[in-house]
């Protein structure tokens, strides 16, 4: 007749048998002699299991912590163990595992099962601990916890090699990869949809200002703000200091995607284009339609179903930009000031664009400047290149205003039809026929500096104070600064066989009576 299991024999029938599966699979079982820390046995892998490619100095030991639990088995397939003990158990950045041996009536083992402590089953350890620290129930040692070893954990034979082969499938080849993962989960288990959580009084003064706030346009001024740590969905009040000092806060729309920003003009000439940002306000106030807010380094757009709003980020004034930057934006500020823009805003994955017409007028600094400012630096650009120079300083636009003689070169030798132009007395000297010269300078804009020559065409005419009078210019060459401006100018001269040279040091400017007359020049 055979008696009945009570469970301290089942338990010391279980402790046998998974000492000896160990011990002739060549694992060293060490079993604690106090189960006060959540695991009944530290299992090490022999030397020879770990990559023998791994030099000395770095090759790991392999260990894991294991809790042992023995069964009869013969209903149900759950175990139940104290939270305290899986708590302390999970938490040691060794791999920790639970093996289930299940054994007949008479004490025979049948099966094995193997529940990994990593991922979903951390998971649910982590979060049961939140929730009890939610329900202030820090007794967790009054607190229990239980598992399916069927649906858990993984089946193995009760052999020495299934056991061995089920522990390594567990840990993987390398047990500092291990490490590093489960310190991560343990970090960040149930904080995919975010860490902080809070509460604030606000006041909305109005559907704009509720739009702008929503697009984070303008800050959040709080009243009063509450912060919770929230984990699994479950919050605590969160005790750190990140927000002792907080008055105001601003919101983050959500994207949905990046985008091009092309403006047109009505003419063949050059378009503006930026790269941006689309952001969609959420739509809280029934009264108040969708907006999309896109988001250019210098600049916003504010679009709806039925307007659009275009608002430049700082202070035309003070902001600081390279030649590239300035150059784009203010061609964008001509375009959209002459009112007959357009608007273009592309996906950069080609999903789709919308083109709207720009025809309203704009408001702002600068409006009377913008296409002489514009039209040169979008020509000084040209000169740079063809000179094989590039400027990479940040300026302000102040500097716009003191570049007379590096406009007088754009307009020279790119304008078709220049504002300058080179008017002289008669000179008791022959003059070459046809009437030409070699006109020769050197000029910077800020962090760049080049010398240049053009071919200059002469008419005569009836006015008594100017005699000659130049009709348009032909551009010969461009490089950078050189330091002989002179032997230069005599260089040019002889290769285009030119008799007349302008000498930049005998002419002078004249007084400027209007922007359009801004380079006109006369020489001496």
């Amino acid at each position: 007749m055979t008696t009945a299991l009570d469970p301290d024999g089942i338990g010391h029938i279980g402790e046998a048998e998974f000492g000896a599966l160990c011990a002739r699979a060549g694992l060293h079982c060490n079993k604690s002699s106090r189960d006060v820390m959540g695991w009944d046995y530290i299992v090490e892998f022999p030397v020879t299991w770990v990559d023998d490619t791994i030099p000395l100095d770095q090759r790991p030991n392999t260990f894991v912590k294991v809790q042992l639990k023995s069964t009869l088995g013969q209903s149900s397939s759950r175990i139940q163990l104290k939270l305290s003990a899986i708590d302390r158990l999970v938490k040691d950045p060794l791999p920790a595992l639970i093996v289930v041996l299940r054994l007949s009536a008479d004490g025979t083992f049948l099966s094995g099962y193997l529940v990994h402590l990593i991922g979903k089953q951390l998971a649910r350890v982590l979060r049961r601990l939140r929730q009890a620290e939610a329900d202030e129930n820090r007794d967790i040692n009054r607190a229990n916890i239980t598992f399916d070893y069927t649906t858990d954990g993984v089946f193995f034979e009760p052999k020495e090699d299934a056991l061995l082969n089920a522990l390594k499938a567990a840990l993987g080849a390398n047990p500092r990869d291990y490490s590093i993962e489960k310190q991560r989960q343990l970090d960040e288990l149930g904080y995919e949809d975010g860490r902080l959580e809070g509460e604030a009084l606000i006041r909305i003064e109005g559907p704009e200002h509720f739009s702008r706030v929503m697009l984070g346009l303008e800050p959040l001024k709080t009243h009063s703000i509450k912060v919770f740590d929230s984990r699994f969905g479950i919050r605590l009040p969160y005790k750190g200091t990140l927000f002792d000092n907080i008055e105001e806060l601003r919101l983050s729309p959500p994207t949905i995607g990046n985008c091009e920003i092309l403006i047109r003009g009505a003419a063949f000439g050059q378009a503006a284009r930026f790269d941006g940002e689309m952001f969609i306000a959420p739509t809280m106030l029934a009264s108040h339609e969708a907006e999309l807010l896109i988001r250019a380094p210098d600049f916003i757009i504010r679009l709806t179903s039925t307007a659009l709003n275009f608002e430049s980020v700082d202070s035309i004034d003070d902001t600081e930009r390279s030649l590239d930057e300035w150059a784009e934006l203010l061609r964008a500020l001509t375009l959209l000031a002459s009112g007959k823009a357009t608007l273009t805003i592309a996906r950069t994955d080609r999903v789709g664009s919308m083109t709207v017409p720009v025809n309203q007028p704009v408001t702002g600094p600068y409006l009377t400047e913008l296409p002489y400012f514009s039209a040169f630096l979008d020509g000084w650009r040209q000169l740079l290149a063809k000179a094989g120079l590039r400027s990479t300083a940040k300026f302000k636009i102040d500097a716009l205003w003191e570049t007379n003689e590096a406009r007088i070169a754009v307009d020279v030798l790119l304008n078709p039809t220049p504002l300058a132009r080179f008017e002289f007395q008669a000179v008791g000297i022959d003059l070459p026929k046809p009437m030409e010269g070699l006109y020769y300078n050197s000029t910077s804009f800020v962090d760049t500096s080049i010398t240049f020559s053009a071919k200059v065409f002469f008419e005569v005419t009836d006015d008594s104070t100017w005699r000659y009078r130049s009709t348009r210019f032909e551009a010969l060459d461009v490089r950078p600064k050189v330091g002989d401006l002179d032997q230069y100018g005599v260089d040019q001269a002889t290769a285009c066989d030119l008799k007349l040279l302008i000498d930049p040091k005998n002419f002078t400017l004249a007084p400027e009576t209007d922007a359009a007359e801004a380079s006109s020049t006369s020489s001496q």
